[in-house]
């Protein structure tokens, strides 16, 4: 990746109509190689769109508009910096609201006119738009980390997968927290394919040490878990995994403590936001809640991470801050390398950038996922290490980073 000084943006994401023609650009620069290039949906002589299909009005709307903050940060610096294949990079952003339904209208609306959608925020909703786009051969980022996304070979998975951090989180319980042989584990999860992959996971691993899983299926609808946490003190668990939303987490260890339940709560990626520490149960939160996620944490040193927060705080200084940061930056990167590589090989088609994808191998971001990630095996989860965090009112953006981790059972999990 080319370093650049962040440049000064705006913070709004914009919607941009680019109508899709097939040309050739000779001596392409920006990061692109010598020769003609041949381009179709979504790049014109000038430009390259980009398409986003994500949360902005859903039960993950305030981590979806960090993360658009961040995506046109990115651009714009890039575009600064030269573009890509000597065009500049546009996006065109829509919201599905996490309704599965309502991005695959809202794809099939902009599919002509984009050559890769750098986002489609969430399980259920990649789930829905992903075959269509192997279909029509559009490489697909951010998707959440649903394994039944790893099929695909123009999904690029930004980091571990759902049932990766699962198996990771039940392997930390036992080997950093305490759970030994015989112990219950109650796993409290969003039907679908983040929750349900998030449990396989977690079921993989508390077979393989010895553990009783105790399942608590929810829908987004639910916020308050008042049921779900009874049920799971009345059950004895000595710790709970969570794989839902904000609003579900601060929900969970909220009624888990009020009823005297001292045990560590370990949520997936998208489970915490900052906010909840203004909430009433930022103490609770503090006390014992953990976060497995596939992306480094806000507070990270990391130099990828330190570059995409200087990049987000120049955007927009009073902007909320959280994990989504470096993912969004993470993720503009992973996309950036496949749009560089395509055009290096004289084919910038939407086909071209998924070919770029599946030879990506040994891929480095300075630490905004953990490094070596590798997609050239479809089927595979890129990578099985997580990043380890504690809820924490001194670390920025509420995440202290414990550590990287992959436990023996993240391992030893299977994708079938």
């Amino acid at each position: 990746m080319r370093k650049t000084r962040p440049a000064l943006v705006a913070a709004a994401a914009c919607v941009f109509a680019v109508t899709a023609c097939s040309t050739t650009e000779p001596e392409a620069a920006g990061g692109g190689g010598s020769g003609d290039v041949e381009t179709g949906n979504g790049v014109t002589d000038s430009a390259i769109t980009v398409g986003v299909l994500t949360d902005l009005s859903g039960p993950f709307a305030a981590g979806a508009a960090v993360q658009v903050t961040e995506f046109q940060a990115y651009w714009d610096q890039v575009n600064a910096d030269g573009g890509i294949c000597d065009r500049d990079v546009e996006m065109q952003v829509q919201d599905h609201a996490y309704d599965p339904q309502k991005a695959v209208s809202l794809y099939r609306s902009m599919s002509s006119d984009i050559v890769a959608l750098q986002q489609v925020l969430g399980g259920p909703t990649s789930a829905a738009v992903l075959p269509l786009a192997q279909q029509e051969s559009v490489y697909v980022g951010g998707v959440g980390w649903a394994s039944t996304a790893l099929q695909y070979e123009n999904n690029q998975l930004p980091g571990a997968s759902y049932s990766i951090q699962g198996a990771n989180a039940i392997d930390y319980l036992v080997d950093e927290l305490g759970l030994s042989e015989g112990d219950s584990v109650g796993v409290v999860y969003f039907v679908g394919d983040y929750g349900s992959d998030a449990l396989a996971g977690a079921e993989h691993a508390a077979a393989e040490r010895g553990l009783t899983i105790v399942p608590q299926e929810i829908t987004p609808a639910v916020t308050d878990l008042s049921a779900q946490a009874s049920a799971l003190v009345q059950e004895g668990v000595q710790a709970v995994v969570l794989g839902a939303a904000p609003a579900q987490l601060a929900s969970l260890v909220g009624v888990l403590s009020s009823q005297g339940a001292d045990v560590p709560v370990i949520g997936m990626n998208p489970t915490f936001n900052p906010a909840l520490l203004d909430t009433p149960a930022a103490e609770a939160l503090l006390a014992n809640t953990y976060s497995i996620t596939s992306v480094a944490p806000y507070a990270s040193d990391a130099p990828g991470v330190q570059e995409a927060n200087a990049l987000y705080t120049e955007a927009d200084p009073d902007g909320a801050l959280g994990w989504e940061v470096p993912l969004a930056y993470g993720q503009a990167q992973l996309l950036r390398t496949a749009l560089e590589d395509a055009c290096e090989a004289g084919d910038l088609t939407p086909e071209g950038v998924v070919a770029a994808l599946g030879n990506a191998s040994d891929v480095d971001t300075d630490g905004v996922f953990p490094d070596g990630l590798d997609y050239t095996q479809v089927g595979e989860s890129p990578t099985r290490t997580v990043f380890v965090s504690k809820v924490s009112d001194t670390a920025e953006a509420g995440l202290e980073l414990l550590d990287t981790y992959e436990g023996p059972s993240a391992q030893s999990y299977t994708f079938g």
